[in-house]
């Protein structure tokens, strides 16, 4: 049965930002988010209600754990406990929303946080935006898994939140059909998000907190009103202004006319960039208003130059507060990388030589000679070097969210993360290969300790002391630097490298993108087997399920995982010669090249047709 038809367009409206309440969000993530709602022009008018719904489907137990929502081991203290959790939440976010509130007063737009507790978080959402009418509903990136699902109940116009924190428009109309809410009542609280320069405005914000004290489960319909927060409000706490711009990199799947609302920023070494045409001012002028590098976190990269440039040692040694303990990053084959900050704010990271490295002025000087030519959005930027007696400095700048090994076998990423960052790093490569002045440069380190993370889980290339640079696609016989597991057979057994070696490195680290395993992996007679050797019969049979990394449950998208392993297998061939370029690469991770499908079938198991 269909859902009640949306209000009147002229009328005013309520817009749901959703978001998973569970995971802890920064002020700037969420500005960025209001801005880019804000700036479309297409979504909020005046009168508008915006309203920050964030659902809280896990509590901090009593006892010191993480308990879903309606667990039947929940009782009147864990209630309590979530109770707390959700007048916390909802002061968190206000507070965070300060200064949004004052730009969206400016447009006669209000903000109001909701925070519910409930599960499933899909059928929140869903009733939530079915109670207040709402035109819009915004879903939140880690919202992804269940897209099919908001799209076909979902009664209004849809968007998501992409990894940018740019908004791309799922559907911009209302839905022609859905199913009948079997309605629910969760446990809330709402709360308007008030103007800060407003007199007694906090105390109007307390009066004004609206509390759900119904069942929220039904294994606590018990739950009296008795027991209920009443709508205590802790005092707003001072409100830090974050310098923020918007920049966001929109590609060809962007499915919203973006001309009338975005104009282009030129930098000299990155990607052109589309920003709001409201925000532009926010990229002029001195260094601190230089283009973001990762959204989330609102770190930014300051300089830009054509060529690399020669540091002191001392501007070094101060930016590292004496190569301080406390700033060492990491250790390696090459030496020690140390954080740092130059004196105009620049994040920086160091790598600095150890003088017993095996690694010397031949990587040292290659490394400086092949990042001065490559510039791009998926490749670390060397921002200069220093040579002193026996110290060879390399400065970087500084990538925020640690490596993509890091995050494989220390965390877990989500699905729609893994497959950003293997087409992220495949456009990086493709660069290095096909795009870059001079030549082609291989990388011969292709490994995920060697892609390093922003926030917004954007993929950048590192690491680049063993690269390659060539004047042609020919192979060439060389000493045999790398890592095992990650090495391609000719590479290996006879020293021949060329682009395509740098492919069968790519090619398997989409394999632990997509299984989360390691390069050696123990087989079912407790063996040990190459990764590949692992994969490859799975994913000739198609039993694909068998290769996704068992963490991520169902939340995965089978036909992206298709095109993932589809590429991994043609990456990984034993002849260099049936390997795909970058750029095919590319274009098979997002489904856009199908030659592959009509190769020899004594070489490709038969992919059904996409």
């Amino acid at each position: 049965m269909a859902l009640g038809s949306m209000e009147s367009p002229l009328s005013p409206s309520h817009v749901i930002i959703a978001y998973d309440a569970t995971k802890d969000r920064s002020e700037h993530e969420l500005k960025l988010t209001v801005d880019s709602v804000r700036v479309r022009g297409d979504i909020l008018r005046g009168g508008d209600t915006l309203i920050v719904l964030g659902v809280l489907h896990k509590v901090l137990h009593p006892l010191g754990y993480q308990l879903k929502v309606g667990h039947d081991s929940f009782g009147t203290s864990s209630n309590r406990a979530m109770e707390e959790d959700v007048s916390r939440k909802v002061e968190v976010y206000v507070n965070m929303l300060l200064k949004s509130a004052e730009e969206c007063e400016d447009e006669g737009v209000s903000i109001e946080v909701k925070i519910t507790a409930g599960t499933p978080m899909k059928k929140v959402i869903l009733q939530e935006a079915a109670a207040c009418n709402a035109s819009w509903v915004i879903l939140d990136r880690h919202l992804r898994k269940d897209l099919k699902f908001f799209l076909k109940q979902i009664p209004c116009k849809v968007a998501i939140i992409q990894d940018s924190l740019s908004l791309d428009v799922l559907r911009s109309h209302p839905a022609d059909e859905a199913d009948a809410i079997l309605h629910k009542n969760f446990y809330s609280i709402s709360k308007p998000v008030p103007l800060m320069n407003s007199e007694g405005s906090e105390e109007k914000n307390i009066q004004q907190s609206v509390i759900s004290c119904q069942s929220y489960s039904a294994s606590i319909d018990s739950l009296q009103s008795s027991t209920m927060l009443k709508g205590s409000a802790m005092p707003s706490s001072a409100y830090r202004s974050w310098e923020h711009s918007l920049s966001s990199d929109f590609g060809s799947s962007s499915k919203q006319d973006i001309s009338g609302v975005y104009t282009k920023v030129e930098n000299k070494n990155r990607t052109a960039q589309l920003v709001p045409k409201q925000l532009k001012s926010s990229f002029q002028g001195g260094s601190s208003e230089a283009p973001i590098l990762c959204a989330a976190c609102g770190m930014r990269s300051e300089l830009y130059m054509n060529n690399s440039m020669k540091f002191s040692f001392s501007q070094i040694q101060t930016a590292t507060d004496e190569f301080s303990k406390d700033n060492l990053l990491g250790e390696g084959g090459y030496g020690h990388v140390y954080k740092g900050k130059l004196k105009e704010g620049q994040l920086i990271a160091a790598k600095v030589r150890k003088e017993a490295s095996t690694q010397g002025f031949v990587e040292f000087n290659s490394e400086v000679y092949v990042l001065s030519f490559a510039r791009h959005k998926n490749i670390v930027m060397l921002l200069g070097y220093c040579c002193k007696e026996n110290f060879n400095i390399l400065v970087y700048e500084y990538i925020c969210n640690k490596s993509l090994y890091w995050h494989l076998f220390e965390s877990i990423l989500e699905w729609h993360q893994r497959l950003a960052i293997a087409i992220g790093t495949a456009k990086g490569l493709r660069f290095l290969h096909e795009e870059c002045r001079g030549g082609p440069i291989i990388h011969r380190d292709m490994r995920p300790s060697n892609i390093l993370l922003t926030h917004d889980f954007v993929p950048m290339l590192g690491d680049f002391g063993l690269a390659k640079w060539k004047t042609t696609n020919d192979p060439m016989q060389t000493r045999v630097l790398g890592t095992f597991g990650y090495l391609a057979p000719e590479y290996a057994e006879n020293g021949i490298v060329s682009v395509r070696t740098d492919v069968y490195s790519f090619g398997i680290v989409l394999l632990q993108l997509i299984s989360g395993r390691k390069v050696v992996v123990a087989n079912r007679e407790g063996q040990q087997q190459s990764l590949r050797q692992w994969a490859e019969p799975l994913i000739e049979k198609l039993a694909l399920h068998e290769l996704i990394d068992p963490r991520l449950e169902d939340s995965y998208d089978t036909y992206e995982l298709y095109l993932m392993a589809k590429a991994a297998y043609f990456c990984v061939q034993r002849s260099p010669e049936m390997r795909p370029s970058m750029g095919e690469v590319v274009g098979l991770l997002e489904g856009e090249n199908d030659r592959y499908r009509n190769l020899g079938e004594q070489y490709i198991p038969k992919f059904p047709n996409s």
